[in-house]
């Protein structure tokens, strides 16, 4: 995971490329630690062939993709898979205000906030009900190490935007 945030971090400071950490390893900016075998990234559509570009430069071969997602595996058994999901410029910079940092060995990377990994999770949710286990935890998780950084009232319209209404009950609870 090192060399790989190096490397895109390299090319972010070079303005080839802009993007966030998502995913499990995002959870740790905000004190949830879990296990995950990949490493997500976010990345506006205008920027989907740079990050292509770099992952193949890297040895990184594409699995799978659709409109705004792709799964890559490298050869090495030592180096993580990688996810990227893609959004719109405008999804992506609403989704880098109010980022947090996450220091991985030297390199510090973007994360979303925690209003924004839960839209993000939510959105996941609501496409795939078979996420809603791991990323229902990871949401409950968030709210309960992370108190007084959502309020009720926006926790709520998330779940509404994100067609997961009958789920927020569940999750009222735990907002302070």
């Amino acid at each position: 995971m090192q060399a790989l945030a190096d490397y895109l971090l390299r090319a972010e400071r070079r303005g080839e490329l802009r993007f966030l950490l998502i995913g499990g390893r995002a959870l740790e900016a905000h004190g949830v630690v879990r296990f995950t075998k990949d490493v997500d990234f976010l990345v506006a559509t205008q920027d989907m062939p740079v990050m292509c570009e770099l992952l193949m430069k890297l040895g990184y071969q594409k699995r799978a993709e659709t409109k705004v997602f792709s799964r890559w595996r490298h050869p090495s058994m030592l180096a993580d898979d990688v996810d990227v999901m893609y959004v719109n410029a405008d999804t992506f910079e609403k989704l880098l205000i109010g980022h947090k940092t996450l220091q991985i060995g030297s390199t510090t990377l973007k994360v979303p906030s925690v209003p924004s990994l839960i839209a993000l999770k939510l959105h996941a949710m609501f496409s795939n009900e078979e996420r809603q286990a791991k990323d229902g935890a990871d949401i409950a998780e968030m709210l309960r190490l992370n108190p007084g950084v959502i309020s009720i009232a926006d926790l709520e319209a998330l779940f509404d935007k994100y067609g997961c209404r009958h789920l927020f009950p569940q999750y009222s609870r735990l907002v302070s």
